[in-house]
């Protein structure tokens, strides 16, 4: 019989996620000719993982944890995995390289992986009994400069993830002395350094987990298990360490609100301090200083009484601002007061009051842009809503693997709010319509979608096609052509570049024939390639500083790169290598494109801030 839920409440909850972290260790990762590997063990005791990799016979890797800190995926990073008396261990960097890849881009219900462990010695050579009396049952002997850190193979594998895999958060775990390699380790992309015998482990583990690896929400404030959505996570995690200002960008729908209470929630000793959001969107010009200063009696038409504003609301606490590109002159005055001097006056009064208010702002509006020209928005203002970086939150096109969870979410949620409705499940040709859904308004849309659903079909134990409203027809399904050419933008046509994401992103080549599609690879590569140097010299240009020995402005790809890439932490070595990366996109346009001074210019300051390492030589002249 099928139970109607009478309203009650019947949200599901969340999974509770481990992190998952990958281990990349010769001696962790190997397999003992008898299925053993006793070392493994040892190090999952001392962190408290929880063994998932399956390599192991019999059920030797597996050991009961309480309270495990991640669960853990071993590779050895060599050939062979188990090796014997008599066998010859070598180093093999592409297959460690792949194996990472298959973790970090899984397929299905596969959790994501959160952060790699990467040891620096890997000892090669002939395995002899002598040897696994020394090191371990398949460990080899070991040749001159595999534990030097001239020859650390950990280095390279780091190297080729940086390169390859750039937004993988990478840890070095290891026992070799930490000052040998803090400078390589720290130039290769390494967030960090794990002392393998710490008798604080787990301790420290959680803390990189926390600071820097790629985990979920896991009190369900925040949903999916995207990268994008992970990558904006980590950054509210980081942010919530400190009592600056945050600025949030993403489009509209996309659950901005969400992600600052999340900040919020993420802050240490928070306690019971006030979290005030405000729709500056829905404000209007006159009623923005009072809603956010309060007001005297008699201040203006209609003050009939002493008001307290959400400021003061939120003193001791964070004041989420929401849609704030908007936000009159005059109130940006009284902001950057609120800000700098920690003072507050009602509209209409002349006493101030102090504050201590973090400021957590969004909007999905070009608000570079205003305060760059100095139109609409104030600089100043600007940048001290950032002093604690920019979280871009991306919209739901981009994270298509989060929307099951999204919409069983607000399927249990409308069935708990909905009069007499039957719990449902989630019909695949339905949950496929919702996954080639273009999704403009974002989560709100598809909240929506399924609250309707369920409101308009309550007597269902099926969300099926028939159900969902979405309006028009899912755009993946559409073929989209662009009504203005991309060259045209040197002839000053104005184009979105929202736009132009939108249409790479749903563009469906189904309805050609083969024959229209044949050599369009090439000329799609070339297109890209022009429009992506294009970009990089608007930006550069646009963030150009005029001096008096050079009234045309400075190029300073430091600065354009932290405007273009949105990272307000980006280094200089590292924008350095995306202005080379973005200029050799098409190594037979590279010439074309230097061409431009600009990008001339800016590839000169690049090759000189970040030359080609001795090793990358070696390879590029093998390769040739």
């Amino acid at each position: 019989m099928t139970r109607r839920n009478s309203n009650s409440a019947q949200v599901e909850a969340m999974p509770t996620l481990l992190p998952r972290v990958l281990v990349i260790d010769d001696l962790f990762g190997r397999v003992q000719d008898d299925g053993r590997n006793p070392e493994r063990r040892d190090l999952c005791g001392q962190f408290l993982l929880e063994d998932v990799t399956g390599d192991l016979k019999n059920g030797h890797g597996t050991q009961k944890i309480k309270r495990p800190v991640a669960q853990a995926v071993f590779c050895r990073g060599q050939t062979p995995g188990a090796a014997s008396a008599g066998d010859t261990v070598e180093n093999d960097l592409s297959g460690t390289v792949s194996f990472v890849r298959r973790h970090w881009e899984p397929v299905g219900d596969s959790p994501p992986l959160s952060m790699v462990l990467l040891d620096l010695c890997f000892y090669t050579g002939r395995v002899t009994a002598a040897s696994e009396g020394k090191r371990g049952k398949g460990m080899p002997e070991g040749r001159d400069g595999d534990d030097t850190p001239d020859g650390y193979f950990g280095l390279r594998v780091l190297e080729a993830l940086h390169e390859q895999l750039p937004d993988l958060p990478v840890v070095i775990l290891s026992s070799m002395p930490r000052e040998a390699v803090s400078q390589q380790f720290s130039r290769l992309g390494a967030l960090g350094f794990l002392p393998r015998g710490d008798a604080n482990s787990p301790a420290l583990l959680r803390d990189y987990l926390d600071r820097h690896g790629l985990i979920p929400d896991t009190s369900g404030t925040v949903i999916g298990k995207s990268k994008g959505l992970l990558l904006a996570l980590r950054s509210a995690r980081r942010a919530a360490a400190s009592r600056k200002n945050v600025l949030l960008r993403g489009d509209t729908g996309t659950g901005k609100e969400l992600l600052a209470k999340y900040l919020h929630d993420q802050t240490p000793d928070i306690g019971s301090a006030p979290f005030i959001a405000v729709d500056s969107g829905r404000l209007s010009p006159q009623l923005y200083g009072s809603e956010l200063f309060g007001h005297r009696r008699g201040a203006f038409t209609g003050a009939t009484h002493d008001q307290v504003g959400r400021i003061q609301q939120a003193d001791g606490g964070d004041l989420f601002l929401d849609e704030i590109g908007n936000m009159p002159e005059d109130v940006q005055v009284g902001l950057l007061r609120a800000i700098d001097q920690k003072e507050i006056a009602p509209v209409g009064g002349r006493d101030s009051r102090s504050v201590d208010v973090r400021f957590i702002t969004a909007t999905n509006v070009d608000i570079e842009g205003k305060a760059a020209t100095g139109h609409g928005f104030r600089a100043d203002l600007y940048y001290r809503l950032r002093e604690g970086g920019t979280i871009y939150l991306p919209p739901l096109r981009d994270r298509k693997e989060d929307i099951p969870l999204l919409a069983q979410r607000f399927l249990r949620d409308a069935e708990s709010t909905t009069p007499n409705a039957l719990p449902r499940a989630i019909d695949p040709e339905a949950l496929d319509i919702l996954l080639r859904h273009g999704w403009p308004g974002n989560i709100r849309e598809l909240r929506d979608a399924i609250f309707k659903a369920v409101a308009d079909h309550g007597d269902v134990e099926y969300l099926m096609p028939v159900h969902l409203d979405l309006g028009t027809e899912p755009a993946a399904s559409r073929t989209v052509t662009p009504t203005v050419p991309l060259d045209a933008w040197d002839a000053g046509a104005q184009i979105d570049l929202d736009e132009i994401v939108r249409l790479l992103d749903t563009c469906d080549m189904r309805g050609f024939r083969p024959a229209d599609l044949a050599g369009k690879l090439p000329e799609l590569q070339s297109a890209y390639a022009r429009l992506a140097a294009r970009l990089l010299r608007d930006t550069i240009n646009a963030t150009r500083r005029p001096t008096v020995e050079n009234p045309d402005g400075d190029i300073l790809i430091h600065p354009a790169m932290k405007l273009l890439t949105g990272d307000s932490k980006l280094t200089a070595s590292k924008a350095a290598d995306l202005i080379k990366r973005v200029l050799s996109l098409d190594k037979g346009l590279q010439d074309e494109l230097l061409e431009d001074p600009v990008l001339a210019e800016a590839y000169e300051i690049a090759v000189r801030l970040r030359p080609k390492s001795g090793r990358r030589r070696e390879r590029e002249a093998k390769a040739g």
